[in-house]
């Protein structure tokens, strides 16, 4: 009897259609979740602040993934968020899946908003510090190189002082003056001895005289016409003496005038020596304004460079090897490094993106703006196109641009908001609180390669000044109140240029409209 061929074996058919349904039932109640956890991961380890995601819902079959109530914490800012997002929906392209590539064709956002306030600490790259992923190690250094500036500090006059300390014989404007006064009572009587040996009368005189009598000699009195070039000769004589006289006459006025300017140092060095017994606070609008703006100037720079040297790590230039944070090993922990190849797809690729967000969400009126996002790849030089996103509104103009296609990366940001509410701060030193009001900023950044051009401005016109009440019994507070109450129009800049790294790269800030109102200074501190 011939036996029949079993293409089917259908004992097992059964137990593999009951895995199928389990795997499909799990699939259903579950994919979501560890998507939604998988992304929360991820998301906080690349930005190093935390990073929640309210509801993740894959649909693979239409190649949609819908993201609702986004959070990201600020990696700078405590009880501050970087942006939520009402809801984010991508259209990915479900080929490169299965190469464990993530290429997204499309994502609209809608309902981002900016600086949200938060209940809990969501920095986590500050927390664990350099040795915990890449984020914390940009962090570190990007606080690392912020600190070199140095910002000077207003600091009110405490303790006493002895009488030895104020001792005239310490000062040097008194010394100078006598000097001063010594030099000019010397040069003074050189030139009236010079002028009086000059004997300018008698050589006039006899020159008349020769003069008078060629007018009545003949052509062949050689004894007239001797005594008249003699006459001449002297006065050659006296003439060159009179230039002499003038010329160290001029040269001793100018060194009176540089000892002038002398005695104005000595008596500036004499105010800083005095101010230093007393530990007066410097109220030159220079000194004021440096330490007033200081910190706010220096953090836009540093929060930029942060999100600047993130984006190098993630998306380096050319084809050079990325390194990401492998997985936690008790043994053995490290970083895993994929290299690309040419001609490949991207790891990660978002194609078109359009934003749509709040500026000022705790406004009565809040206002919706619209943005665009293109280009945003794990390899540029794969994708072959800059990464390019622009912001635009009533009161808004922003603009960014990665360039990483090559091997020195090229970074560009602007941005201009107006409209903009910053809390009142402590001036550091002295109990004054300032409250900038609305005002209107702009940054510009700019880093090619390691050679950084940044510039970072407030303008306000409705600042307003608080004092502590035991400020106002202190006649140096009293002076400190003067100088500052009267700035109702506040216009700062910072400016940095320079190679990165280098510790001769300086910043300068301006504050302009000090009373007088035209009036104007400059402020500029070094980082060594």
């Amino acid at each position: 009897m011939t036996q029949r061929l079993k293409i089917f074996r259908w004992k097992a058919v059964g137990p593999l259609l009951v895995l199928l349904v389990i795997a499909v039932v799990l699939w259903w109640v579950f994919a979501d979740t560890i998507a939604r956890r998988e992304s929360q991961k991820v998301g906080t380890q690349l930005l190093g602040a935390k990073v929640e995601i309210q509801r993740l819902h894959l649909d693979l079959a239409h190649g949609k993934v819908l993201i609702q109530g986004l959070t990201v914490a600020s990696p700078h800012e405590a009880l501050r968020n970087l942006l939520q997002a009402d809801e984010l929906v991508a259209d990915v392209d479900l080929v490169p899946l299965t190469e464990k590539k993530l290429i997204i064709n499309r994502v609209a956002a809608n309902g981002l908003r900016f600086g949200t306030p938060r209940e809990t600490d969501g920095r986590v790259a500050a927390k664990s510090g350099e040795g915990q992923g890449i984020a914390g190690r940009v962090l570190a250094e990007t606080h690392q190189w912020a600190s070199q500036f140095q910002v000077p500090v207003l600091q009110l006059a405490t303790g006493k002082i002895g009488i030895d300390s104020l001792d005239p014989r310490r000062l040097s404007t008194i010394p100078a003056a006598d000097a001063l006064s010594a030099r000019a009572d010397s040069s003074r009587r050189a030139w009236q001895l010079a002028v009086d040996t000059l004997r300018l009368g008698p050589t006039l005189d006899t020159a008349r005289a020769t003069l008078e009598k060629l007018r009545h000699a003949r052509a062949t009195d050689l004894a007239t016409l001797n005594e008249a070039r003699q006459a001449i000769e002297r006065l050659k004589r006296a003439r060159d003496r009179v230039t002499m006289l003038e010329r160290n006459v001029t040269q001793g006025v100018s060194n009176l005038k540089s000892g002038l300017a002398g005695l104005d140092t000595a008596r500036q060095r004499d105010y800083a020596f005095a101010r230093g017994l007393l530990k007066l606070p410097s109220l030159d609008a220079p000194a004021v304004g440096a330490a007033l703006f200081g910190p706010v100037a220096i953090r836009p720079f540093e929060q930029a460079l942060y999100y600047m040297q993130l984006a190098r790590r993630y998306m380096p230039p050319g084809l050079l090897p990325r390194a990401a944070t492998g997985p936690r090993r008790m043994r053995r922990a490290g970083e895993n490094v994929r290299f690309p190849k040419e001609r490949n797809l991207p790891g990660f690729l978002v194609r078109n993106a359009e934003l749509s967000f709040l500026l000022h969400p705790s406004a009565e009126q809040p206002q919706r703006y619209a943005g665009r996002l293109s280009g945003l790849t794990s390899d540029p030089a794969l994708y072959g196109r800059p990464t390019i996103a622009t912001a635009t509104g009533p009161q808004l103009g922003a603009g960014l641009m990665l360039n990483h296609l090559h091997d020195i990366p090229v970074d560009t940001a602007g941005a201009s908001v107006g409209g903009v509410r910053f809390p009142a701060f402590q001036v550091p030193g002295v109990p004054l609180r300032l409250d900038p009001g609305a005002a209107t900023t702009q940054l510009g950044f700019n880093l090619n390669g390691d050679t950084i051009h940044a510039r970072f401005a407030i303008r306000s016109s409705s600042v307003h000044w608080t004092r502590d009440s035991g400020f106002a019994n202190s006649t140096i507070g009293e002076l400190i109140w003067r100088a500052v109450s009267g700035v109702s129009n506040l216009d700062v800049e910072a400016r940095l240029s320079g190679a990165l790294r280098s510790p001769r790269s300086c910043a300068r800030c301006s504050a302009r409209r000090w009373p007088p109102p035209r009036s104007k200074c400059a402020i500029e501190w070094m980082r060594w």
